[in-house]
């Protein structure tokens, strides 16, 4: 028997780490690092965590920049703060008083035509506010509003506000609530990412905010339609407080009329939904000067107070 046929046999030990030293060198070979793929560009795996090179697209706006492709998602740094107007597809979108971080953008679309947005409102380091805005960046096919107005139809709205132009316009306005706790559905996985990255970053959220959506759609031509859809949440709680200004199960639309803390937060958001809706109109029609943006129909009920 030659020597290496008696190690075999006798040094178990030796013979484990030959099996993994020559699995190992399989797997460098067919999943290489970045470096080891570099140094070797000849080995037959891919890198790991190297994703392909991003493929230009000759559609969307003729451009063929990556940057336009679609489905693409990107998370600004929180620390920035914006105040007054949000500038989206070519629209100045209101934002309620308050500083607001972005916490996550998106382009969506077979081309990349609408733009999302998600921004969230701190007031003494609890959030009191998160804005979800989607509009269109060119114009898109008449079914893409087919559903619009469908969350105005919930009968568990607070209330309910539509408006029919037929052929021109439709819009609709609702006031409804959002359950936030962990495991909850929070609408579209855009909002259910927006909302887990603000856990990630530490954001304290409260277990509800109440929602007035608002959803525009107009005819542009005849080659389709342009959209635009702003639904803010703003937290029913003592300043400064995750503590719901109401237990939890009372914010029903029957509950609310047993607790006056919780009845009068929801007649305060009905009080200033004419005002916020308009403005949000306007911006969406190009009547709004993002320098001149008026103060009143911006201050909702759970805006900051002025020291």
């Amino acid at each position: 028997m030659t020597a290496f046929g008696r190690l075999w046999r006798r040094a178990p030990l030796w013979r484990t780490s030959l099996f993994v030293m020559v699995g190992g060198l399989g797997m460098a070979t067919f999943f290489p690092t970045p470096t080891l793929k570099k140094h070797l560009p000849w080995l037959p795996g891919k890198a790991l965590g190297v994703s392909p090179a991003p493929t230009q697209s000759g559609q969307g706006n003729g451009s063929g920049t990556p940057g336009n492709s679609p489905d693409s998602v990107t998370a600004p740094d929180p620390a920035i703060t914006q105040q007054g107007g949000l500038h989206l597809a070519g629209r100045i979108i209101p934002l309620p008083v308050g500083e607001w971080h972005p916490i996550l953008a998106a382009r969506t679309g077979p081309h990349g035509e609408i733009s999302q947005q998600i921004l969230a409102r701190t007031s003494l380091g609890v959030v009191s506010g998160v804005i979800v805005v989607e509009a269109s960046q060119q114009p898109l096919p008449p079914q893409a509003v087919d559903d619009l107005e469908r969350p105005c139809h919930d009968d568990r709205n607070y209330a309910s506000h539509i408006v029919e132009k037929q052929g021109a316009v439709e819009e609709c306005a609702y006031i409804g609530n959002a359950v936030i706790l962990p495991g909850s559905p929070n609408g579209s996985p855009f909002v259910s990412a927006g909302f887990d990255r603000m856990s990630t970053l530490g954001f304290p959220i409260p277990p509800l905010m109440i929602a007035l959506g608002w959803y525009h759609a107009a005819v542009q031509g005849t080659q389709g339609v342009q959209i635009e859809a702003v639904e803010t949440l703003i937290a029913p709680i003592e300043p400064g407080s995750r503590q719901l200004l109401a237990p939890l199960p009372v914010w029903t639309k029957d509950g609310i009329k047993t607790n006056p803390a919780a009845e009068k937060f929801i007649s305060d958001v009905k009080a200033w939904m004419p005002g916020w809706t308009d403005l949000v109109r306007k911006g969406f029609d190009g009547k709004l000067d993002a320098n001149a943006i008026p103060i009143a129909p911006t201050r909702d009920p759970s805006a900051p107070q002025a020291p």
